[in-house]
Protein backbone atom coordinates (compact mmCIF):
# COMPACT_ATOMS: atom_id res chain seq x y z
CA UNK A 1 0.00 0.00 0.00
CA UNK A 2 1.19 3.37 -1.02
CA UNK A 3 2.57 5.53 1.54
CA UNK A 4 -0.05 8.13 2.72
CA UNK A 5 0.90 11.92 1.23
CA UNK A 6 -0.92 15.25 2.70
CA UNK A 7 -3.49 16.62 0.58
CA UNK A 8 -3.20 19.85 -0.11
CA UNK A 9 -5.86 22.31 1.72
CA UNK A 10 -8.03 23.33 -1.16
CA UNK A 11 -8.76 27.37 -1.04
CA UNK A 12 -11.34 28.86 -2.97
CA UNK A 13 -10.56 32.08 -4.86
CA UNK A 14 -13.47 35.23 -4.58
CA UNK A 15 -12.25 36.38 -7.26
CA UNK A 16 -15.57 35.76 -9.34
CA UNK A 17 -16.57 39.03 -9.78
CA UNK A 18 -13.02 40.22 -11.16
CA UNK A 19 -13.85 43.39 -13.95
CA UNK A 20 -13.92 42.46 -17.71
CA UNK A 21 -12.14 43.93 -20.23
CA UNK A 22 -13.62 47.31 -21.77
CA UNK A 23 -15.63 46.56 -24.63
CA UNK A 24 -15.83 42.78 -23.99
CA UNK A 25 -18.35 40.63 -23.35
CA UNK A 26 -17.51 37.06 -21.60
CA UNK A 27 -20.98 35.71 -22.58
CA UNK A 28 -20.42 35.64 -26.45
CA UNK A 29 -16.03 35.47 -26.48
CA UNK A 30 -14.58 32.07 -26.52
CA UNK A 31 -13.64 30.43 -23.34
CA UNK A 32 -10.30 28.75 -23.76
CA UNK A 33 -9.51 25.61 -22.61
CA UNK A 34 -7.12 25.60 -19.84
CA UNK A 35 -5.08 21.99 -18.50
CA UNK A 36 -4.08 22.50 -14.92
CA UNK A 37 -1.60 19.47 -14.71
CA UNK A 38 -2.43 17.12 -11.62
CA UNK A 39 -0.61 15.13 -9.36
CA UNK A 40 -1.41 11.90 -7.90
CA UNK A 41 -2.79 11.85 -4.30
CA UNK A 42 -3.71 9.30 -1.87
CA UNK A 43 -7.25 10.49 -0.70
CA UNK A 44 -8.55 8.35 3.01
CA UNK A 45 -11.94 6.64 2.65
CA UNK A 46 -14.06 5.06 5.41
CA UNK A 47 -13.47 2.15 3.26
CA UNK A 48 -9.43 2.68 2.75
CA UNK A 49 -7.35 4.73 0.45
CA UNK A 50 -8.13 6.09 -2.86
CA UNK A 51 -5.30 6.60 -5.28
CA UNK A 52 -6.17 10.17 -7.26
CA UNK A 53 -5.06 12.50 -10.02
CA UNK A 54 -6.40 16.09 -9.59
CA UNK A 55 -5.08 19.50 -8.67
CA UNK A 56 -6.39 22.08 -6.00
CA UNK A 57 -9.64 23.70 -6.21
CA UNK A 58 -7.83 27.24 -6.39
CA UNK A 59 -6.49 26.77 -9.74
CA UNK A 60 -9.72 25.86 -11.23
CA UNK A 61 -11.33 29.07 -9.25
CA UNK A 62 -8.53 31.49 -10.87
CA UNK A 63 -8.97 30.20 -14.05
CA UNK A 64 -12.74 30.49 -14.43
CA UNK A 65 -12.85 33.74 -12.51
CA UNK A 66 -9.92 35.07 -15.61
CA UNK A 67 -12.69 33.65 -18.15
CA UNK A 68 -11.04 30.05 -19.27
CA UNK A 69 -12.23 26.87 -19.00
CA UNK A 70 -10.40 24.54 -16.95
CA UNK A 71 -10.00 21.10 -17.14
CA UNK A 72 -7.76 18.64 -15.25
CA UNK A 73 -5.20 16.56 -16.68
CA UNK A 74 -3.64 13.30 -15.56
CA UNK A 75 0.32 14.15 -15.15
CA UNK A 76 1.83 11.09 -16.17
CA UNK A 77 0.04 11.26 -19.73
CA UNK A 78 -0.26 15.74 -20.02
CA UNK A 79 1.90 15.37 -22.77
CA UNK A 80 -0.10 13.56 -24.92
CA UNK A 81 -3.02 16.02 -23.99
CA UNK A 82 -2.17 19.18 -25.74
CA UNK A 83 -4.38 18.80 -28.65
CA UNK A 84 -7.09 18.92 -26.24
CA UNK A 85 -6.36 22.32 -24.46
CA UNK A 86 -5.39 25.79 -25.44
CA UNK A 87 -3.11 26.58 -22.43
CA UNK A 88 -1.32 24.98 -19.52
CA UNK A 89 -0.88 25.61 -15.77
CA UNK A 90 2.06 23.73 -14.00
CA UNK A 91 0.89 23.54 -10.55
CA UNK A 92 2.59 23.26 -7.11
CA UNK A 93 3.80 20.45 -5.52
CA UNK A 94 6.95 18.41 -3.97
CA UNK A 95 10.43 19.29 -5.10
CA UNK A 96 12.11 18.37 -8.10
CA UNK A 97 14.76 15.78 -7.87
CA UNK A 98 18.12 17.19 -7.03
CA UNK A 99 20.04 14.47 -9.19
CA UNK A 100 18.54 15.74 -11.92
CA UNK A 101 20.74 19.42 -11.79
CA UNK A 102 23.73 18.01 -9.71
CA UNK A 103 22.01 19.32 -5.91
CA UNK A 104 21.97 17.69 -2.95
CA UNK A 105 19.66 14.80 -2.37
CA UNK A 106 19.29 15.26 1.44
CA UNK A 107 18.06 18.56 0.44
CA UNK A 108 14.97 17.00 -1.09
CA UNK A 109 11.31 17.10 0.36
CA UNK A 110 8.24 14.92 -1.29
CA UNK A 111 10.16 14.10 -4.10
CA UNK A 112 8.12 12.10 -7.08
CA UNK A 113 10.51 10.88 -9.92
CA UNK A 114 7.48 9.72 -11.72
CA UNK A 115 5.96 13.24 -11.93
CA UNK A 116 9.38 14.61 -12.47
CA UNK A 117 9.75 12.26 -16.05
CA UNK A 118 6.17 13.30 -16.68
CA UNK A 119 6.49 17.12 -16.21
CA UNK A 120 9.63 17.30 -17.91
CA UNK A 121 8.32 15.50 -20.95
CA UNK A 122 5.21 18.07 -20.92
CA UNK A 123 7.34 21.31 -20.70
CA UNK A 124 9.70 20.08 -23.34
CA UNK A 125 6.72 19.14 -25.59
CA UNK A 126 4.73 22.42 -24.79
CA UNK A 127 7.31 24.33 -25.83
CA UNK A 128 7.99 22.77 -29.55
CA UNK A 129 4.19 23.27 -29.90
CA UNK A 130 4.06 26.54 -28.38
CA UNK A 131 1.50 25.78 -26.03
CA UNK A 132 0.74 28.85 -23.74
CA UNK A 133 1.85 28.17 -20.11
CA UNK A 134 2.13 29.38 -16.64
CA UNK A 135 4.37 27.53 -13.75
CA UNK A 136 3.58 28.22 -10.46
CA UNK A 137 6.40 27.13 -7.83
CA UNK A 138 7.56 24.17 -8.62
CA UNK A 139 6.06 24.42 -11.81
CA UNK A 140 8.73 27.41 -12.17
CA UNK A 141 11.61 24.80 -11.00
CA UNK A 142 10.38 22.31 -13.61
CA UNK A 143 10.35 24.29 -16.07
CA UNK A 144 14.31 25.58 -15.40
CA UNK A 145 15.45 21.80 -14.67
CA UNK A 146 14.06 20.66 -18.14
CA UNK A 147 15.97 23.36 -20.26
CA UNK A 148 19.18 22.73 -18.24
CA UNK A 149 18.95 25.56 -15.37
CA UNK A 150 19.77 24.51 -11.46
CA UNK A 151 18.00 25.15 -8.50
CA UNK A 152 18.94 26.17 -4.79
CA UNK A 153 18.01 23.37 -3.27
CA UNK A 154 17.18 24.98 0.34
CA UNK A 155 16.43 28.22 1.61
CA UNK A 156 14.93 27.51 4.86
CA UNK A 157 12.22 28.70 6.18
CA UNK A 158 13.34 32.28 4.74
CA UNK A 159 10.48 31.96 1.85
CA UNK A 160 7.52 29.76 3.85
CA UNK A 161 5.90 32.76 4.21
CA UNK A 162 1.92 33.09 2.98
CA UNK A 163 0.89 36.31 4.41
CA UNK A 164 3.49 37.60 1.26
CA UNK A 165 6.61 39.13 0.72
CA UNK A 166 6.86 42.35 -2.11
CA UNK A 167 9.25 41.31 -5.33
CA UNK A 168 10.51 43.74 -7.73
CA UNK A 169 9.91 42.90 -11.34
CA UNK A 170 12.37 43.59 -14.12
CA UNK A 171 11.82 47.42 -16.52
CA UNK A 172 10.47 45.88 -19.51
CA UNK A 173 9.65 42.47 -18.89
CA UNK A 174 6.12 40.92 -19.57
CA UNK A 175 6.14 40.80 -15.44
CA UNK A 176 5.99 44.30 -15.30
CA UNK A 177 3.43 44.93 -17.81
CA UNK A 178 1.02 42.95 -15.47
CA UNK A 179 2.28 43.55 -12.38
CA UNK A 180 3.83 47.14 -12.33
CA UNK A 181 7.73 47.85 -10.83
CA UNK A 182 6.65 46.02 -7.24
CA UNK A 183 4.15 43.63 -5.71
CA UNK A 184 3.43 41.57 -2.78
CA UNK A 185 3.54 37.79 -3.48
CA UNK A 186 2.35 34.58 -1.54
CA UNK A 187 5.30 32.82 -1.01
CA UNK A 188 5.55 28.80 0.30
CA UNK A 189 8.69 27.18 -1.25
CA UNK A 190 12.15 26.57 0.28
CA UNK A 191 13.60 25.73 -3.26
CA UNK A 192 14.80 28.81 -6.03
CA UNK A 193 16.12 29.33 -9.32
CA UNK A 194 19.94 29.37 -9.37
CA UNK A 195 20.87 29.56 -12.77
CA UNK A 196 18.24 29.89 -15.24
CA UNK A 197 20.27 28.42 -18.09
CA UNK A 198 20.29 29.60 -21.81
CA UNK A 199 16.60 29.20 -22.07
CA UNK A 200 15.32 31.44 -19.43
CA UNK A 201 15.65 35.07 -17.77
CA UNK A 202 14.94 35.69 -14.50
CA UNK A 203 12.56 39.17 -14.36
CA UNK A 204 11.85 39.54 -10.66
CA UNK A 205 13.39 39.10 -7.35
CA UNK A 206 12.87 38.97 -4.05
CA UNK A 207 14.38 41.80 -1.79
CA UNK A 208 16.89 39.12 -0.74
CA UNK A 209 17.81 38.76 -4.17
CA UNK A 210 16.36 35.76 -4.53
CA UNK A 211 15.24 35.26 -7.65
CA UNK A 212 11.03 34.79 -8.35
CA UNK A 213 9.77 34.72 -12.06
CA UNK A 214 11.50 33.50 -15.37
CA UNK A 215 10.20 34.50 -18.81
CA UNK A 216 11.26 32.72 -22.13
CA UNK A 217 14.18 33.52 -24.21
CA UNK A 218 14.49 30.54 -26.69
CA UNK A 219 15.21 30.50 -30.54
CA UNK A 220 11.58 30.53 -31.06
CA UNK A 221 8.55 32.77 -29.63
CA UNK A 222 6.70 30.96 -26.58
CA UNK A 223 4.61 32.72 -24.12
CA UNK A 224 5.70 30.76 -20.81
CA UNK A 225 6.09 32.44 -17.68
CA UNK A 226 7.16 30.64 -14.42
CA UNK A 227 6.43 32.44 -11.29
CA UNK A 228 7.75 31.33 -7.61
CA UNK A 229 4.74 32.41 -5.46
CA UNK A 230 1.40 31.26 -5.68
CA UNK A 231 -0.87 33.49 -7.80
CA UNK A 232 -3.72 31.10 -7.33
CA UNK A 233 -3.79 31.64 -3.52
CA UNK A 234 -6.24 35.12 -3.20
CA UNK A 235 -2.73 36.62 -4.26
CA UNK A 236 -2.99 40.24 -5.70
CA UNK A 237 -1.41 39.41 -8.54
CA UNK A 238 -3.53 36.34 -9.42
CA UNK A 239 -5.99 38.01 -11.80
CA UNK A 240 -3.01 39.61 -14.24
CA UNK A 241 -1.54 35.79 -14.33
CA UNK A 242 -4.48 34.26 -14.87
CA UNK A 243 -5.87 36.80 -17.05
CA UNK A 244 -2.78 37.11 -19.47
CA UNK A 245 -2.53 32.88 -19.73
CA UNK A 246 -5.96 33.04 -20.56
CA UNK A 247 -5.71 35.66 -23.07
CA UNK A 248 -2.78 33.78 -24.61
CA UNK A 249 -4.80 30.61 -25.01
CA UNK A 250 -7.30 32.16 -26.77
CA UNK A 251 -5.16 34.19 -29.19
CA UNK A 252 -2.40 31.87 -29.93
CA UNK A 253 -3.86 28.16 -28.63
CA UNK A 254 -7.67 28.13 -30.34
CA UNK A 255 -5.83 28.81 -33.70
CA UNK A 256 -2.98 26.26 -32.85
CA UNK A 257 -5.40 23.27 -32.10
CA UNK A 258 -8.12 24.28 -34.88
CA UNK A 259 -5.59 23.81 -37.90
CA UNK A 260 -5.91 27.59 -38.84
CA UNK A 261 -2.41 28.70 -37.75
CA UNK A 262 -0.80 25.32 -36.43
CA UNK A 263 3.04 26.07 -36.31
CA UNK A 264 5.52 23.75 -36.81
CA UNK A 265 7.17 22.29 -33.83
CA UNK A 266 10.30 23.85 -33.22
CA UNK A 267 13.97 23.28 -31.96
CA UNK A 268 15.16 25.55 -28.49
Amino acid sequence: MPARTTIPRHVTSDRTTMPRPVGSDRTTMPRPVVGLVGSQYVVPRFWGELQVSGAPTSYVDAVLAAGGTPIVLAGRCAAASLDVVDALVLTGGGDVDPTRYGGDPKSSRDVNPVRDNAEFELVLAAAAARVPLLGVCRGLQVMVVAFGGTLTPDLGMAHVRPNGHPISTTPESLLARLLGPRSDVTSIHHQAVADPGDHWKVTAIADDGVGEAIEWTGAHPWPALGVQWHPELNDPTGPALFSWLVEQGRSIGGPRRSGSSRPKRHRY
